[in-house]
Protein backbone atom coordinates (compact mmCIF):
# COMPACT_ATOMS: atom_id res chain seq x y z
CA UNK A 1 0.00 0.00 0.00
CA UNK A 2 1.34 3.43 -0.93
CA UNK A 3 0.68 6.63 1.32
CA UNK A 4 2.23 9.94 0.81
CA UNK A 5 4.96 8.17 -1.65
CA UNK A 6 6.37 5.91 1.08
CA UNK A 7 5.99 2.19 0.81
CA UNK A 8 4.01 1.24 4.32
CA UNK A 9 3.95 -2.93 5.37
CA UNK A 10 0.38 -4.18 5.23
CA UNK A 11 1.03 -6.37 7.87
CA UNK A 12 2.82 -4.67 10.60
CA UNK A 13 2.07 -1.26 9.66
CA UNK A 14 6.24 -0.53 9.20
CA UNK A 15 6.97 2.26 7.23
CA UNK A 16 9.71 1.81 4.31
CA UNK A 17 12.06 4.04 3.22
CA UNK A 18 11.36 4.97 -0.59
CA UNK A 19 14.58 3.97 -2.82
CA UNK A 20 15.46 6.45 -4.97
CA UNK A 21 16.18 4.14 -7.85
CA UNK A 22 12.43 2.87 -7.22
CA UNK A 23 10.89 6.22 -7.73
CA UNK A 24 12.56 7.01 -10.72
CA UNK A 25 11.39 3.52 -12.14
CA UNK A 26 7.63 4.36 -10.57
CA UNK A 27 8.10 7.76 -12.59
CA UNK A 28 9.01 6.07 -15.83
CA UNK A 29 6.22 4.03 -15.65
CA UNK A 30 3.86 6.69 -15.07
CA UNK A 31 5.52 8.06 -18.62
CA UNK A 32 7.42 10.93 -17.91
CA UNK A 33 10.07 8.92 -19.68
CA UNK A 34 7.91 8.38 -22.43
CA UNK A 35 7.38 12.08 -23.01
CA UNK A 36 11.23 12.31 -24.10
CA UNK A 37 10.27 9.99 -26.52
CA UNK A 38 7.71 11.54 -27.74
CA UNK A 39 9.06 15.39 -28.28
CA UNK A 40 11.57 13.24 -29.90
CA UNK A 41 8.33 11.65 -32.20
CA UNK A 42 7.14 15.35 -33.19
CA UNK A 43 10.15 16.76 -33.45
CA UNK A 44 11.02 14.17 -36.00
CA UNK A 45 7.59 14.61 -37.65
CA UNK A 46 7.94 18.86 -37.43
CA UNK A 47 11.41 18.30 -39.41
CA UNK A 48 9.51 16.04 -41.79
CA UNK A 49 6.95 18.81 -42.48
CA UNK A 50 9.40 21.81 -42.77
CA UNK A 51 10.97 19.57 -45.64
CA UNK A 52 8.29 18.64 -47.31
CA UNK A 53 6.92 21.90 -47.53
CA UNK A 54 10.80 23.18 -48.16
CA UNK A 55 10.83 20.86 -51.29
CA UNK A 56 7.61 21.42 -52.52
CA UNK A 57 7.92 25.15 -52.46
CA UNK A 58 11.91 24.74 -54.07
CA UNK A 59 10.61 22.30 -57.05
CA UNK A 60 7.75 24.27 -57.65
CA UNK A 61 10.02 27.05 -58.37
CA UNK A 62 12.54 24.33 -60.26
CA UNK A 63 10.04 23.73 -62.79
CA UNK A 64 9.13 27.21 -63.13
CA UNK A 65 13.08 28.42 -63.71
CA UNK A 66 15.02 25.45 -64.56
CA UNK A 67 15.12 27.03 -68.58
CA UNK A 68 15.61 31.05 -67.23
CA UNK A 69 18.87 32.16 -68.77
CA UNK A 70 20.44 34.86 -66.14
CA UNK A 71 18.72 37.69 -68.10
CA UNK A 72 15.25 36.08 -67.29
CA UNK A 73 14.08 35.32 -70.37
CA UNK A 74 13.54 31.75 -71.14
CA UNK A 75 16.22 29.82 -72.62
CA UNK A 76 15.51 27.03 -75.46
CA UNK A 77 15.05 23.96 -73.07
CA UNK A 78 12.07 21.34 -73.38
CA UNK A 79 9.08 22.31 -72.33
CA UNK A 80 8.41 21.87 -68.72
CA UNK A 81 6.44 19.34 -67.51
CA UNK A 82 3.26 21.43 -66.29
CA UNK A 83 3.17 22.08 -69.56
CA UNK A 84 2.95 18.41 -70.67
CA UNK A 85 1.41 16.28 -67.64
CA UNK A 86 -2.04 17.64 -66.89
CA UNK A 87 -5.41 18.43 -68.63
CA UNK A 88 -3.84 19.35 -71.50
CA UNK A 89 -0.52 18.07 -72.98
CA UNK A 90 0.62 21.39 -74.83
CA UNK A 91 3.57 19.32 -76.45
CA UNK A 92 0.88 17.43 -78.53
CA UNK A 93 -0.51 20.94 -79.76
CA UNK A 94 2.78 22.49 -80.97
CA UNK A 95 2.99 22.10 -84.97
CA UNK A 96 6.83 20.88 -85.33
CA UNK A 97 8.55 23.08 -88.21
CA UNK A 98 6.85 26.33 -87.23
CA UNK A 99 7.29 28.68 -84.53
CA UNK A 100 4.44 28.45 -82.51
CA UNK A 101 2.27 31.22 -80.48
CA UNK A 102 0.45 29.35 -77.94
CA UNK A 103 -2.64 31.99 -76.52
CA UNK A 104 -4.39 31.14 -73.90
CA UNK A 105 -7.82 33.19 -74.04
CA UNK A 106 -11.18 33.57 -72.83
CA UNK A 107 -13.91 35.57 -74.25
CA UNK A 108 -15.03 37.35 -71.47
CA UNK A 109 -12.03 39.09 -71.44
CA UNK A 110 -12.16 42.12 -74.02
CA UNK A 111 -8.02 42.14 -74.41
CA UNK A 112 -8.34 38.72 -75.90
CA UNK A 113 -11.14 39.74 -77.82
CA UNK A 114 -9.29 42.22 -79.37
CA UNK A 115 -6.36 40.67 -80.24
CA UNK A 116 -7.68 37.36 -81.82
CA UNK A 117 -8.22 38.97 -85.16
CA UNK A 118 -4.80 40.32 -85.47
CA UNK A 119 -3.34 36.40 -84.38
CA UNK A 120 -5.49 34.97 -86.95
CA UNK A 121 -4.16 37.34 -89.41
CA UNK A 122 -0.55 36.66 -88.70
CA UNK A 123 -1.14 33.08 -88.80
CA UNK A 124 -2.72 33.87 -92.25
CA UNK A 125 0.27 35.89 -93.61
CA UNK A 126 3.40 33.83 -92.05
CA UNK A 127 4.29 30.59 -93.15
CA UNK A 128 6.60 30.11 -90.21
CA UNK A 129 4.13 30.69 -87.39
CA UNK A 130 1.27 28.76 -86.08
CA UNK A 131 -0.91 30.22 -83.62
CA UNK A 132 -2.77 27.62 -81.08
CA UNK A 133 -5.30 28.96 -79.35
CA UNK A 134 -6.76 27.59 -75.53
CA UNK A 135 -9.88 28.89 -74.39
CA UNK A 136 -8.92 28.63 -70.64
CA UNK A 137 -13.19 28.32 -69.97
CA UNK A 138 -14.94 25.29 -68.51
CA UNK A 139 -18.23 25.19 -70.27
CA UNK A 140 -20.95 27.04 -68.28
CA UNK A 141 -18.55 29.85 -66.96
CA UNK A 142 -19.33 32.91 -68.11
CA UNK A 143 -16.85 35.34 -66.80
CA UNK A 144 -12.85 34.27 -67.11
CA UNK A 145 -12.61 31.08 -65.36
CA UNK A 146 -9.00 31.65 -63.40
CA UNK A 147 -10.04 28.43 -61.40
CA UNK A 148 -10.65 25.99 -64.71
CA UNK A 149 -8.17 22.95 -64.73
CA UNK A 150 -6.26 24.65 -67.70
CA UNK A 151 -5.63 28.09 -66.10
CA UNK A 152 -4.54 25.96 -62.58
CA UNK A 153 -2.19 23.70 -64.58
CA UNK A 154 -0.13 26.93 -66.54
CA UNK A 155 -0.58 29.25 -63.58
CA UNK A 156 -1.87 32.20 -65.57
CA UNK A 157 -2.27 34.93 -63.88
CA UNK A 158 -3.56 37.14 -66.69
CA UNK A 159 -4.52 36.57 -70.26
CA UNK A 160 -3.96 36.42 -72.79
CA UNK A 161 -0.75 34.72 -71.67
CA UNK A 162 1.35 33.58 -74.88
CA UNK A 163 3.79 30.91 -74.78
CA UNK A 164 6.85 30.60 -77.88
CA UNK A 165 7.58 27.69 -78.93
CA UNK A 166 10.48 26.91 -81.64
CA UNK A 167 9.84 24.91 -84.82
CA UNK A 168 12.07 21.94 -82.94
CA UNK A 169 9.71 21.57 -80.07
CA UNK A 170 11.64 23.51 -77.28
CA UNK A 171 10.13 26.46 -75.12
CA UNK A 172 11.68 29.78 -76.01
CA UNK A 173 9.37 32.24 -73.63
CA UNK A 174 6.39 32.82 -71.81
CA UNK A 175 4.24 34.90 -69.96
CA UNK A 176 5.43 38.98 -70.68
CA UNK A 177 8.40 38.20 -72.73
CA UNK A 178 6.21 36.05 -74.82
CA UNK A 179 3.52 38.95 -74.84
CA UNK A 180 6.47 40.98 -76.28
CA UNK A 181 7.54 38.86 -78.74
CA UNK A 182 3.85 38.51 -80.29
CA UNK A 183 3.40 42.39 -80.20
CA UNK A 184 7.25 42.84 -82.15
CA UNK A 185 5.66 40.08 -84.71
CA UNK A 186 2.00 42.18 -85.00
CA UNK A 187 4.10 45.16 -85.46
CA UNK A 188 6.36 43.95 -88.41
CA UNK A 189 3.69 42.52 -90.05
CA UNK A 190 1.57 45.71 -89.93
CA UNK A 191 -0.81 44.47 -87.95
CA UNK A 192 -0.33 46.46 -84.55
Amino acid sequence: MFANNTLICVHCGLRFPQDPKAKKSRSRMRGSGNRSYMKLILILLLIGAVYGLYSTYFKEIDILSVNFSSSGNLASGNLPSYMIHGSINLEKKIVKGKTNIVDFYSEYSSTCRDIAPLLKELDEKREDIAVIKIDINRRGVRTIDWQSPIARQFRLKSIPHFVIVTPSGRLKWQGKDAYDFVIQKLRVEGLA
